[in-house]
């Protein structure tokens, strides 16, 4: 009896879709893919987490997905009694879009916000650094991790046409005014 009830939660589980997290695989579309950005870091972990996923990054891929801007900010949120900053609050912004090999965009352009706030002791200055540094890379692989979630998730009427025959700089079709 605990054999049967144990096979129909597992039934029960994968048969509403149920994934562990970090558990997704890119489309078919995907794969291969292109990682355009300035970023070597994020490059890196882009590349690693597409490969994880079970696609292959390829600099002549159909599709690419280009990293527009990373922005990183940081705010003093509190101050102490002296007028000092006591908190700061980092601010990570990622902008990305797929895009066709002629450089048309395949999807529309989309951005991703975090944020994190630390205490800030002005006695333990390198520490505090080391610690915000740590914060960066955590909020990045957060952001690398809901890019990554974000692709698994595109179906085929989620992208645009490639309106730019192929080899041509990409302002061939465009519609006209």
């Amino acid at each position: 009896m605990r054999n049967l009830w144990l096979i129909l939660m597992t039934l029960a589980i994968t048969a509403c879709g149920f994934q562990l997290r970090g558990q997704h695989a890119l489309p078919a579309l995907l794969d291969p893919i292109t990682v355009d950005t300035e970023v070597v870091t994020l490059e890196r972990d882009l590349t690693a987490g597409i490969q994880r996923m079970g696609a292959q990054v390829q600099a002549n891929a159909p599709l690419r997905l280009q990293v527009s801007a990373e922005r990183i900010n940081r705010q003093t949120t509190t101050i102490d009694s002296r007028a000092k900053a006591a908190e700061y609050t980092l601010f990570y912004e990622l902008v990305f879009q797929l895009r066709h090999a002629s450089g048309m965009p395949a999807t529309a352009e989309r951005t991703i916000r975090l944020r994190r706030t630390y205490q800030f002791d002005n006695t333990r200055i390198v520490g505090k650094y080391e610690e915000e540094n740590m914060l960066i890379d955590d909020l990045r692989q957060q952001a690398v991790a809901q890019v990554l979630m974000q692709l698994s998730r595109i179906k085929p009427s989620d992208l645009a046409e490639d309106a730019a025959p192929a080899g041509t700089s990409g302002t061939a079709g465009s519609p006209a005014p």
